[in-house]
């Protein structure tokens, strides 16, 4: 599920406004997601706006508006065309006496009327108990009972802040899906652990992982979509994304938010596909299986290798070839060339080195 539209705009610096929601909406249906997270309509008029917008379009992913425990997001909602509401309360101790001041009994009956009403209106609910992995486990038993007894159609595992290790977070999953019900986690980056808290989740048997575009987000961000969505192809054989679209999804929400990806990250990042050390650029020549786990085509990407002192022939010759110039004594001036510089060479540069030495008209 992604949640771009909602958690991803909570990220410091990202603001959508209704065309702008479209636009990412659309992207998202067009990759394959299962569901999309359009935003919480309470927020403010440009979200709701931006929430019926996307409603009109009949998109294939299951669309999902966020709400508050109370049934005036509630009613917001029912005004739209979308057939699941996500409803979260937290229910650990420290949040019911210090920020709400109620009972566990008054917090879990505010939960069934909102459950209620949500489904009486033909809505499909998933509950989250916010913070699930710091809430005393006898609230969360009672909580997830109840999401059993009215039917609620998911449930959600919130590692609200990113603290879970993810040995706890596999059992508590496992704890929660022996009751029965479909499972989501939503896993949050503070420690650097989403993704591995995500396929632990998996592996404990959630049936859905929420993610963002780059995974932006409250704070540091949650699960990646391109990182989830690669591992379910690679290691779940999971195909039907279209990953050839993820790094101009990326593209767009850096046009955007103007949050920048580092140049080192995973898929989308702009060095995810370039070698640089000579052996790795010979060996990837040959066969780009050496070094790259999955083809760069795969995701749209171009593979790219970088020149500089840690060139080979190999590194030469593959820029040199693609203007049609096979000439050893050439590749052997041009090798010396970068080798004895403190600078990066472009493969146009390379051609203006080879021109200085009447190599190439």
């Amino acid at each position: 599920m992604d949640s771009t539209l909602r958690e991803g705009e909570q990220s410091p610096g990202a603001n959508f406004s209704p065309k702008r929601r479209l636009e990412i909406a659309i992207a998202l249906d067009d990759f394959g997601v299962d569901f999309i997270e359009v935003g919480h309509p309470a927020v403010s008029e440009d979200v709701l706006e931006g929430i019926r917008l996307i409603s009109e379009q009949g998109l294939r992913a299951n669309l999902l508006a966020h709400s508050r425990a109370l049934r005036k997001d509630i009613n917001l909602i029912l005004d739209l065309n979308v057939d699941w509401i996500g409803i979260f309360f937290c229910l650990s101790n420290t949040c019911l006496q210090r920020r709400f001041s109620i009972s566990i009994e008054r917090a879990l009956e505010r939960v069934e009327n909102a459950i209620l009403y949500a489904k009486d209106h033909g809505l499909k609910v998933r509950f989250t108990p916010e913070d699930t992995t710091r809430t005393e486990w006898e609230n969360l038993e009672r909580a997830l009972s109840l999401a059993k007894e009215l039917k609620v159609d998911r449930v959600s595992i919130a590692d609200t802040t990113g603290s879970a290790h993810p040995l706890y977070f596999y059992e508590l999953v496992r704890r929660v899906v022996s009751f029965g019900i479909p499972t989501n986690v939503h896993c949050h980056n503070d420690l650097g652990l989403a993704l591995a808290n995500a396929v632990m989740g998996i592996e404990a048997g959630a049936t859905l992982v929420d993610a963002t575009i780059n995974g932006i987000g409250e704070r540091v961000g949650i699960v990646d979509l391109a990182q989830i969505s690669t591992i379910l192809y690679y290691h779940y054989g999971i195909k039907h994304y279209r990953l050839e679209k993820l790094y101009e999804l990326s593209q767009i929400i850096q046009e955007i938010t103007g949050i920048r990806m580092q140049k080192n990250y995973p898929i989308v990042g702009e060095n995810a596909f370039i070698h640089k050390a000579g052996l790795h650029a010979s060996a990837v020549i040959k066969d780009p299986r050496f070094y790259e786990f999955l083809p760069a085509e795969l995701f749209g990407r171009k593979r790219e290798i970088y020149l500089d002192k840690y060139a080979g022939k190999d590194s030469i010759r593959f820029y040199l070839e693609r203007t049609g110039i096979r000439d050893e004594k050439l590749t052997e001036k041009l090798l010396s060339i970068v080798k004895t510089s403190q600078e990066v060479f472009t493969p146009e540069r390379l051609l203006e080195e080879a021109r200085k030495i009447g190599g190439v008209e």
